[in-house]
């Protein structure tokens, strides 16, 4: 498909409860720098500005979260804004977005993307997208991207998938799975058999798929969300009054019996925890990884986050302490974060 015709949109609407104390509900990490002197919501907003143009960039977040918003991304379209009441996590505000565009008869392929995730390889990842978007051209089609599990994680969702014969007319596409179930986090024994398998992946909680589509799944697996969005068409906050809070792996992914898996191989990972960014931060040689201005003395493995101040950190060592917090910073035992 041409790129032109897809939309994105990435999803702001995060607690960061994994990266306390340095974030926090006021301040959640999508609106933190962690892996460069850019935000994480701006490293995703500009992983997509060549990738299609600009009136088809879109950010779904609370309203409590817009003056962080325009406060980063100062020009960013306020008509791109899909603004949710409250957080009632990813199904309400999938369905607030995917109702929005209908109401405008706008029915071409949405991604719908996390705002804190990392991507080592743009361009595959982005070749990726463009070609799951080709087979959520399918009826009834939504495609999630999946990842080659290289280590034994528990921290994340995984999807069984069926080999590429199994997908029908997504076959076309190359590498296109059937997603057969999704897998719940497991346990570390089991994450390990997982990684031997060839047909299992991890969930990226990436997906694409046609606005017309996700409707009707939320419609026949949650009628409840998708009556309220229409009761209220103009009054988001009356409809969010009584929404549920689920997921939209919950609410529709488990459920959905035509839902593909695309694999991709980017350097993909989830900055969910403070764990996840040890993988992607480089260390002294006694295992400190610091941002900011940090003095350390007699200090080994800890991870440190300074903002606007500066930390002296004096005989901190592995094992003396898996938590030493600040107003305005963090410094973590390394060895505690698995």
């Amino acid at each position: 498909m041409e790129v032109n015709s897809l939309k994105i949109v990435i999803l702001a609407g995060g607690k960061g409860t994994r990266t306390w104390p340095r974030s926090n509900d006021e301040l959640p990490k999508q609106f933190l720098p962690f892996l460069s002197k850019q935000t994480l919501i701006q490293e995703t907003v500009n992983r997509f500005r060549d990738f299609v143009p600009p009136s088809r960039l879109f950010i779904a977040l609370p309203r409590h979260y817009l003056p962080l918003l325009k406060e980063q991304l100062p020009d960013f379209p306020s008509n791109q804004l899909i603004v949710e009441p409250q957080q009632k996590d990813t199904a309400a505000c999938i369905a607030l977005t995917v109702f929005r565009f209908l109401q405008t008869k706008d029915d071409e392929p949405v991604a719908f993307v996390p705002s804190d995730q990392f991507i080592a390889d743009k361009d595959a990842f982005l070749a990726a997208v463009s070609a799951a978007a080709d087979v959520a051209l399918l009826p009834d089609a939504i495609v999630t991207l999946g990842v080659r599990p290289d280590r034994a994680e528990t921290g994340f969702g995984y999807l069984l998938t069926a080999p590429d014969s199994a997908a029908g007319k997504a076959s076309s596409v190359s590498g296109i799975r059937r997603v057969d179930r999704f897998l719940e986090k497991p346990d570390e024994e089991q994450a390990r058999l997982f990684m031997k398998e060839p047909d299992i992946f991890w969930n990226s909680g990436i997906l694409i798929c046609r606005p017309e589509n996700m409707a009707r799944c939320i419609q026949s697996f949650e009628p409840a969300i998708w009556n309220l969005l229409s009761q209220n068409p103009s009054n988001p906050d009356a409809a969010y009054a009584g929404m549920p809070r689920l997921s939209i792996d919950y609410a529709v992914m488990e459920k959905a019996k035509t839902i593909y898996c695309l694999p991709v191989n980017c350097g993909w990972d989830d900055i969910g925890s403070w764990g996840s960014l040890l993988r992607h931060l480089s260390s002294d040689p006694c295992g400190n990884v610091i941002h900011g201005e940090v003095d350390l003395m007699d200090a080994s493995g800890n991870l440190v986050f300074m903002d606007n101040k500066k930390a002296v950190i004096i005989g901190l060592a592995a094992l003396s302490s898996p938590l030493l917090p600040t107003v305005c910073s963090s410094a973590l035992n390394t060895k505690s974060l698995g």
